[in-house]
């Protein structure tokens, strides 16, 4: 693994970068085009060798960057059947989408990557475990409930993001 750095995260965005010497991703792209291309350059990253986007989820806090970074730019975008179906409902128009299945383990240039299904509000959501250069990741956003699920999938994990939801009546109630 030659990088990994979350870029934003909570509830005005989420992005995070993962390099390797041969791929370089963003897991969602919650910000805009200009703060991720921004935020890219901090870590000495550029935007033009990001060679695809894995979307965990629909809402315009995993994808307000997508429109620019995908249509204009032509970056790949890696999403399920319905996040992809979610996505073209919120743009009114289609980017360049390699479709995968959720539970079904897929390569993406030197990346294993693994999308399993979260508890949360929208069509199909994901997490992801990403196997690289002897290394398993795990990527978690929106968890609002930890399922059995998630705790197999995580067991392993060299590195580990976790962002949780947070919601005041649910913290009152515990």
């Amino acid at each position: 693994m030659k990088g990994f750095c979350p870029l934003a995260s909570g509830s005005k965005g989420n992005c995070i970068y993962l390099g390797t010497d041969h791929t370089k991703i963003l897991i969602d792209a919650g910000l805009s085009t200009k703060a991720i291309v921004n935020k890219l350059s901090q870590i000495n990253v550029d935007i033009a060798d990001i060679d695809a986007i894995l979307v965990t989820h629909e809402h315009t806090d995993h994808i307000q960057g997508l429109k620019l970074l995908a249509y204009k730019m032509g970056i790949p975008v890696l999403a399920n059947t319905e996040t992809a179906k979610g996505i073209v409902e919120c743009f009114h128009d289609c980017p360049k989408f390699k479709i995968f299945s959720t539970g079904e383990t897929f390569e993406f240039g030197d990346l294993e990557i693994h999308p399993f299904s979260i508890q949360h509000d929208t069509l199909d959501p994901v997490a992801f475990t990403i196997r690289t250069g002897g290394l398993k990741l795990g990527f978690c956003t929106d968890l609002g409930f930890v399922t059995s699920l998630v705790t197999n999938q995580l067991r392993g994990c060299d590195y580990l993001y976790v962002e949780a939801n947070h919601q005041p009546s649910m913290v009152h109630a515990s």
